[in-house]
């Protein structure tokens, strides 16, 4: 049964919160707010330090609209996760699966303490497209899930999940229909520096490209992802959609999209669906930015 529920998408220089409310037999959404971090969010700061920069971009919110829900989920960027794609032996149980991911990352990422990552993994095999033993990886600090653990005791929430925004985001591919299994959708996250592209079979993400930060143009290094994809013999017209996510998307840009990909781009409105007071209709987050409340809006629905 659903909870009302608090979706935090929190990034580098921001937090944005959803809030969702069940009663009446229907979804509310209860609040869409942001709010730019004192100082930039670092996973490598010290626990207290995340916890205080937490806390202070929170309380900023909650001051302007106190929250009605106990639960509560994150969904973080791109960059606070270790994404890799890797062979994968299936004979191997879990425990022993993730300390060959663990081994992988002291190779891949020699600087940090491959044991201090907890790890999501993704079987590519799974789907009807690719059939390499292979897994996408996506290993996120210790350290920051310890801060954001406390962070929701000292608020006396209870975190639910903790998730990568593109993931997360991926949540409205099935709110109006499942996909079958062979149905193939392109998914796009536009994200202020790390942005990814990834295609699913079904609901199931069988291929996962962080773009380029320090690509200047964005829109060539995300076809040329897209273009890869040819790899595993797939073309434009084979995606049944695409979806279209992001912070601050411009009109030039989604124009650029639509033109590349055709009638089959959505750019996803994480609101429609819901009920709403007339307060939110009239927040320019809601009206104006509304689709780049995707990954809170995402984790905030999630159920299990």
């Amino acid at each position: 049964m659903f909870k009302n529920h608090i979706g935090i998408n929190l990034t580098e220089a921001k937090l944005q919160l959803v809030e969702i409310s069940f009663k009446d037999d229907s979804f509310y959404l209860e609040n869409v707010d942001q709010t730019i971090h004192s100082e930039n969010l670092n996973d490598s700061f010290p626990e207290e330090k995340l916890i205080a920069i937490l806390q202070s971009s929170f309380d900023k919110i909650v001051k302007r609209k106190p929250i009605n829900s106990k639960s509560i989920s994150f969904a973080l960027p791109n960059n606070f996760f270790k994404i890799f794609e890797v062979p994968y032996d299936d004979s191997l149980v879990k425990k022993d699966l993730h300390e060959h991911f663990r081994w992988e990352i002291s190779i891949l990422f020699p600087e940090g303490d491959k044991n201090n990552y907890f790890i999501q993994h993704i079987e590519i095999d799974k789907s009807t497209v690719r059939k390499e033993k292979k897994a996408i990886i996506f290993a996120v600090s210790k350290n920051l899930v310890s801060a954001i653990h406390k962070f929701c005791r000292q608020n006396t929430l209870d975190l639910k999940y903790i998730d990568n925004a593109h993931l997360a985001s991926n949540a409205f591919l099935s709110l109006s229909r499942q996909p079958a299994k062979g149905e193939i959708t392109l998914s796009i996250y536009i994200d202020q520096k790390f942005s990814s592209v990834s295609a699913l079979d079904g609901i199931l993400p069988f291929y996962f490209q962080v773009l380029n930060p320090s690509d200047q143009n964005i829109y060539d290094e995300l076809t040329r992802a897209v273009d890869k994809l040819k790899d595993f013999g797939l073309s434009l017209t084979d995606f049944s959609r695409v979806l279209l996510f992001g912070q601050d998307l411009t009109d030039d840009f989604e124009n650029k999209m639509k033109n590349y990909f055709g009638s089959s781009i959505l750019v996803i409105n994480p609101f429609e669906r819901l009920k709403k007071e007339e307060s939110i209709v009239n927040n320019p987050l809601y009206r104006i930015k509304f689709n780049s409340f995707a990954a809170a809006a995402g984790i905030a629905i999630r159920i299990v």
